[in-house]
Parts: C-alpha cells; structure tokens; sequence
C-alpha cells in the first residue's frame, strides 16, 4: 500500500481478506500534441500541486514550455516541483495567495487577473467539501486571498460529500470565471499515474473517470490516502478517505494509511491537537482556515472505531486527535483482528484518492 514516497506492506490471511479495490496503471488517454500546441500560446503555465500525475505531464510538456519565449510557469509555494522541473528553471516563479484581510473580500494575485492566455495544471481528487478538488480548486486556493473562507461559508452544512458538486465547488467555479483566456487541464489518475487528461471538461466528466466500485460492507475496511502528494498531511489523508468509508459498516473500524510526513496541515487541526479547539464541542462558529476538517473528524469518530498508521507522533494522533494508533502495519492489523475476531473480513482500498466506493 502507497506510505509517503515508499510502500508499507499488509500481510491479510485469505479468511480476512474481503474486497480489494486497488487501482492499477492504465493506458493514458493525453492530447499531447493539442496540449503542447495551447502551451506554446500560453503566456503563463501554473502548476498547481506536485502530485506524482501532475509531474508526470509536465516532464512530457518540457520541450514545449522550454521552447515558447515569455513564458511564465508560476508553480504554488507549497508544491515541491524543483527536482521534477530543473530543464525549466529559469521560467519557474513561486508565487502565494495576496495575504488575507480581516474581512470576507477575496483579493486576487495579479497575474491571474491580467491579459494573455493562462493554463492552470493540477491532479484532480475526490474531497469532502468541494466533491472534487480539481485545477479550478487548487487556482482559487493557491493565489485568492480568502478563498477558502468564502468556500467554506458558501456550505450550507459540513456534510462530507465527495464526488458530488457542492456549492462550495461553485463558489470557487464563479471565482475562476473571472480569469481572462483561462485553460483549466486536470489529470485524473489511476495506480499513482496517469490514465486521462482533460481541458476545460465539467466537473461530471472528470468524476466519471474515477475508478468506481461497489462492496459488500466489512466489519472494517483499511483505507490508504495514496501515497506521497495525497498523505503528505493529515488533512490531505483525512479528506482523501471520505471517498471510500462506506466500504465498512457503520460503527466498525477504520485503518487509515498514510505517512502525514508534513505534519497536520490545517491550521483548524493544528489548534486541536493544541487544545485550543475542542473537537467534541460544537465547531466554532467564527472561521479558521480547515475548521470544516474538525466537523468531518468528530463525524468519522461517531461512525466509526479509527485507527491512524501515520508518522506523526502519538501525542497528536492518540492523545489530541483521539485516533487509535499503531507503530507498524503488523501492529496494526493485529489489534484490528483482536478487537473483531480472528475471522473477521477487511475490506482494502489501496488507494482512496482515486476510488469512488460505496458500501451495499
């Protein structure tokens, strides 16, 4: 199973083993030459995340981008490019969100307001509060200022609905249009790759080419966030894990997968692994960036028995977060087989991020 940069391994005994839903590799589906084309009429490329998928396109649009003068690729400062991207180095700028004001207004980074034509590249993933984190999300996330806070206020609640188009995804949509001669390019994966590239595609067609199952309900299901550009947070495992819940019975047991390397990832979850926000309570009615990702962790505590496999230290996971934990995969499947029975069947979703499972 996908763990950070590397693979943790699951050993499952055949009379514990329910349905695996493990995305493979597929033969891509890319308009490489169409792409390339609207790249080189491109006055600036931004790279939106560092997913594996979304460095995998660019290295096959290098030469392009390499060759096309006045070209600026502005990458988001989080994403972690410069190894993936040293052939175009001298065209790379980092560039953040304008800093938040006090109030509501969202503020625009410069460049995506002004004249010539832009193209906006990303990994698209299943995500509780837009129902797709796509290009448009990661655009309006990355360089508006207060985008977040106006996507979160736009939820009528912080019911967790992946893959279904929330008006927080619109509120980011009509935040988008505003971009003069916008492309918006999402990569959708399959087993760490990619399977199909789409331009400017609504956000129905790029949910169809999630892998989609359907599982009888186990007892308990292992869920892996996806691996390294999914897991790097807590946050990121925790959104990326909404998608495939339903594969266990309500009141069953979780095993979320995934490294969390860079720590929590929200400053809503930080505040709770400091004490100053308790999850129990009523979420706070005043906004901190990433307090809907307090209302789905008190959610999944209340439908299910959660165990956390990660890297971060067990004063957050176990004493903060209120998660179960576990130093080792073994470990980990043994209290699981413990708690349930030694015949007790797991469901596996490998990789949750690029899954759409629901439970019968």
């Amino acid at each position: 199973m996908p763990y950070g940069q590397v693979e943790t391994l699951l050993t499952i005994q055949a009379e514990n083993l329910g349905a695996v839903v493990d995305p493979t590799v597929e033969a891509a589906t890319i308009d490489i030459e169409r792409l390339s084309t609207d790249v080189k009429r491109a006055t600036r490329v931004f790279v939106c995340d560092s997913k594996p998928p979304t460095l995998q396109l660019l290295a096959q649009l290098a030469e392009p981008m390499a060759s096309t003068e006045g070209l600026a690729i502005i990458v988001s400062e989080g994403a972690k490019t410069d190894a993936h991207l040293q052939k175009l180095k001298e065209k790379i700028s980092r560039v953040g969100r304008p800093a938040e004001s006090g109030g509501e207004e969202t503020q625009y980074e410069t460049s995506l307001l002004s004249p010539g034509s832009k193209m906006f590249i990303g990994t698209a993933e299943p995500d509780p509060l837009f129902g797709l984190w796509d290009s448009r999300v990661s655009a309006c996330l990355d360089w508006i200022g207060n985008a977040r806070r106006a996507a979160t206020l736009a939820a009528r609640e912080y019911e967790p609905s992946p893959f279904e188009k929330t008006e927080s995804y619109k509120a980011v949509e009509e935040m988008a249009k505003r971009f003069p001669e916008a492309s918006f390019v999402d990569v959708v994966p399959r087993g760490g790759k990619i399977r199909s590239v789409l331009q400017d595609a609504p956000f129905d067609a790029v949910r169809n080419g999630f892998l989609t199952a359907s599982l009888s309900q186990a007892r308990a299901s292992v869920v892996g966030a996806g691996g390294a550009g999914y897991d790097d947070t807590l946050s990121g495992s925790l959104r990326s894990a909404w998608s495939s819940v339903g594969s266990a019975k309500s009141g069953g047991d979780l095993l979320i997968v995934g490294e969390c390397a860079d720590g929590l990832g929200s400053k809503a979850l930080e505040m709770v692994a400091s004490g100053r926000i308790d999850p129990a309570r009523k979420v706070p009615t005043g906004y901190v960036e990433g307090i809907e990702e307090v209302a789905y962790l008190e959610e999944l505590k209340s439908e299910y028995e959660v165990m956390l496999l990660s890297g971060l230290p067990e004063l957050y996971a176990k004493s903060r977060i209120g998660f179960r934990t576990a130093r080792g995969s073994e470990e980990a499947l043994a209290k699981l087989l413990s708690k349930l029975g030694r015949n007790a069947k797991l469901n596996v979703i490998t990789r949750s991020s690029e899954s759409r499972v629901s439970g019968s």
